[in-house]
């Protein structure tokens, strides 16, 4: 994982495993120039990642806290889709303001640079697992440069909702090799606390069922929740070696929110906020 001291930076090559690389050496020096742009274009100020050496690259597990070298702490959520990740982390950042901690919150795909084009292979019925992979590469770079880095020397709580995971878990999902999806993302440095909320697919699938049947036919439906079913097999297979921490989220929101709220309470000061700060809108009981 990367350390402190110099900044993170796609490799200049990256060599796909087996016969996969054959045809897309333009697409993958595009994604690589997208992430070194994204590293010219940060904010002002040094940031302090490396790129890791081979044996790290290989290992990619939670590290003990403040690993990155940083003041500030480093709070994942990952998950399948429609597991609740968004709306904790909004939950958890109202919440950790208001027991008087500095905070900011960053989301998947909000690269300036990657996310338009991140689009575009969405909407393609049969995207290239590997050129995605590299897409969400770059996004994560600009993030890791302009955000997170920044926010953690600066001391503050990093809530980021979904991380060098979620592209991971993708990738493999779709039969790209864990390893090597691995060592190309082992320049993110290493999170405090990874919190996975642990709910099946099809019971997630269940809360928006209407907004996916209507964006889906039921060939797509099927696909969609096929490939989600593979995305959590591969979080649940790695979440021991990564050090997830599991956060049941079958409950309701506001049973998932305490949850987490006890999890980052013990990783940020011995214990959870005041019973006061997890009272949630009345809005929100009992929601799933």
């Amino acid at each position: 994982m990367a350390g402190r001291g110099r900044r993170a930076r796609c490799p200049r090559t990256v060599e796909l495993p087996g016969k996969a690389g054959k045809g897309r050496g333009a697409t993958i020096a595009g994604v690589c120039a997208l992430t070194q742009r994204a590293g010219r274009t940060r904010r002002s100020g040094s940031v302090s990642t490396s790129a890791a050496g081979v044996a790290d690259r290989l290992q990619f597990p939670v590290a003990a806290p403040r690993a990155h070298g940083e003041p500030g702490h480093l709070v994942v959520l990952e998950g399948v889709d429609r597991s609740g990740r968004s709306t904790h982390a909004r939950l958890l950042e109202e919440w950790l303001r208001h027991a008087g901690h500095g905070v900011i919150r960053t989301s998947f795909v909000t690269s300036r640079l990657a996310a338009p084009r991140i689009r575009d292979v969405r909407r393609q019925a049969d995207p290239d697992p590997f050129e995605t992979f590299l897409l969400y590469a770059a996004d994560l770079t600009e993030r890791i440069e302009q955000v997170i880095m920044p926010s953690l020397r600066a001391g503050l709580v990093v809530l980021v909702d979904r991380y060098a995971y979620t592209p991971i878990a993708r990738a493999a999902a779709r039969g790209v090799d864990l390893v090597w999806l691995e060592s190309v993302l082992a320049f993110a440095p290493p999170p405090d606390l990874v919190c996975f909320l642990d709910v099946a697919p099809a019971d997630a699938l269940q809360r928006h069922r209407e907004i996916a049947e209507a964006r889906l036919d039921a060939d797509g439906l099927d696909a969609y929740r096929e490939f989600q079913e593979g995305v959590y097999r591969v979080f649940d297979e790695a979440a021991r070696r990564w050090g997830f921490t599991r956060v049941p989220a079958t409950a309701d929101i506001g049973s998932t929110h305490a949850a987490l709220d006890r999890v980052v309470g013990d990783l940020l000061d011995g214990g959870g906020a005041d019973a006061a700060h997890r009272r949630l809108p009345a809005s929100l009981r009992g929601r799933r």
